[in-house]
């Protein structure tokens, strides 16, 4: 079912691999391009990363919109989801204020097939790091940890804290890259590739299960 989104992901993944064989090829010559180099490393390594948390996400509301599921055997973390344009209704209703909740609640308790915008992100805004994940975990109602190990924590931080300082220009690409060596470099590409493998993973075994239902 998730077999696009990994195609994709692998295809991202193999562009971020041949950028950073370049620099590995390049190990003995430690010069200003080779820091630059490295340094941008984190930006598309980054893009690949919030690649696949929104395409998976994606994928999963489509899936589920398809298998025509009454709203009342979802989940209730999902209602975030499904009434969404009833919340943002009721944020900016004022007088009104409760007629909108008693819409809102009363379709609850109908037996209405659910539709999801796939385009949602239950997420707040910023960089994906650690806590926006873990909220799309618990608006799903995904019971697998967020992270495949606890040393993913960290590593998604200094991710987008270094995409973030490059691309906002806060600091230079060489500046960020002189920090790490080729070795530090190949370890977080096969961090987030394993991530990245992780969590399409998890988003699939999710649909087969059928855990967005109340079992």
């Amino acid at each position: 079912m998730f077999e696009d989104v990994n195609a994709e992901v692998n295809r991202r993944l193999k562009e971020v691999k041949s950028f950073y064989s370049l620099i590995k090829d390049n190990t003995e010559t430690e010069v200003f391009d080779m820091k630059v180099f490295k340094g941008t490393c984190f930006v598309i390594l980054y893009g690949v990363l919030e690649y696949t948390i929104t395409a998976s996400v994606q994928k999963c509301l489509s899936i589920i919109n398809q298998k025509k599921y009454d709203i009342i055997h979802l989940k209730p973390t999902l209602y975030s989801m499904v009434f969404n344009d009833e919340c943002n209704a009721m944020m900016e209703a004022r007088d009104k204020k409760w007629t909108k909740r008693h819409d809102l609640f009363s379709k609850i308790n109908c037996s209405q097939v659910c539709h999801i915008e796939d385009n949602l992100f239950p997420a707040g805004s910023g960089n994906i790091k650690y806590q926006q994940i873990e909220s799309i975990w618990k608006i799903f109602g995904i019971s697998t940890p967020v992270v495949n190990e606890d040393k993913m924590k960290g590593r998604l931080s200094t991710l987008a804290n270094n995409r973030n300082a490059i691309a906002h220009g806060r600091e230079l690409a060489s500046v960020i890259g002189g920090r790490y060596t080729i070795s530090e470099i190949e370890n977080i590409y096969n961090d987030i590739s394993t991530y990245c493998s992780y969590i399409t993973s998890v988003f699939e075994e999710y649909i087969n299960n059928e855990d967005c239902l109340i079992h």
